[in-house]
């Protein structure tokens, strides 16, 4: 399947040497497009969200990346009067064996179903978590 013709133009992953015909579309519900592109001794999310111009492109080591995924996060443009409309949207990647993604932001957790290996957060939060940790099946 492989990126876009539009989107290997703008995806940057410096030092990760992604391989854009490689990529493969991540199955998400939600608005946007995102897809797992694996690079020299990396794995990355490249996504593309509607209203916010250009792609995001974040990276881990492979090794990391099996270990504890990779995600990515965007925030929504700011719309007058939006009150409670969600914000912030993470997309990412778990390993097999994953079956719950814990969001920890400024101290509040939100609990996210892995499924297919992917998860997705739609939320009013105005930050970007503070770190994810995977809940796995038999409890590891």
């Amino acid at each position: 399947m492989g990126l876009p013709p539009y989107v290997r133009s703008l995806a940057l992953a410096r030092g990760a040497a992604i391989n854009p015909a490689m990529a493969q579309r991540l199955p998400v519900l939600i608005p946007g497009s995102y897809w797992l592109v694996p690079g020299i001794g990396y794995l990355c999310v490249v996504s593309q969200v509607p209203r916010i111009p250009g792609v995001g492109t974040v990276c881990a080591r492979t090794e990391q990346a099996i270990q504890q995924g990779v995600a990515t996060v965007s925030f929504a443009p700011a719309e007058p009067g939006a009150a409670g409309v969600p914000k912030r949207l993470l997309v990412g990647v778990a390993p097999d064996d994953a079956r719950e993604a814990l969001v920890h932001t400024h101290g509040s957790v939100a609990t996210v179903p892995v499924v297919d290996d992917v998860f997705v957060l739609r939320d009013s939060a105005q930050a970007p978590s503070d770190f994810i940790a995977l809940r796995r099946a038999g409890g590891r």
